[in-house]
């Protein structure tokens, strides 16, 4: 998978127009796809050992909720961005990686469940 990754990344940099056909409704059923091929690897004994570690959920609800806006709205302060900047980078920083940790953590056969 990484290979593949690096490779589609060079050719996008040097040939751009061979990825103008992956629009927004591609996008869109390639990221459902991924959620759903995430999802269905998961077994409800995954979800009962999520529960007997509820710290580690908690910080990461902490963290993608609370301090990732905060930090996007710190460097929008420090930067000096607009206010319609500012929205956008504290909603940038509202939006978790779950799809993108979920992926790496499958390849690297780690948790799934608690990425």
């Amino acid at each position: 998978f990484p290979l593949w990754t690096l490779l589609s990344a060079v050719l996008a940099i040097y040939n751009p127009a061979s990825f103008a056909w992956f629009d927004t409704n591609w996008f869109t059923a390639g990221l459902g796809i991924l959620m759903l091929s995430m999802g269905i690897t998961l077994t409800p004994a995954d979800f009962a050992k999520v529960l007997t570690k509820p710290l580690p959920v908690a910080v990461g609800f902490v963290s993608c909720y609370g301090l990732m806006p905060a930090i996007a709205f710190g460097l929008s302060k420090l930067f000096g961005l607009t206010k319609a900047l500012t929205a956008g980078l504290v909603l940038c920083g509202s939006i978790n990686g779950g799809q993108a940790s979920n992926l790496c953590a499958y390849i690297a056969r780690g948790n799934v469940a608690l990425s």
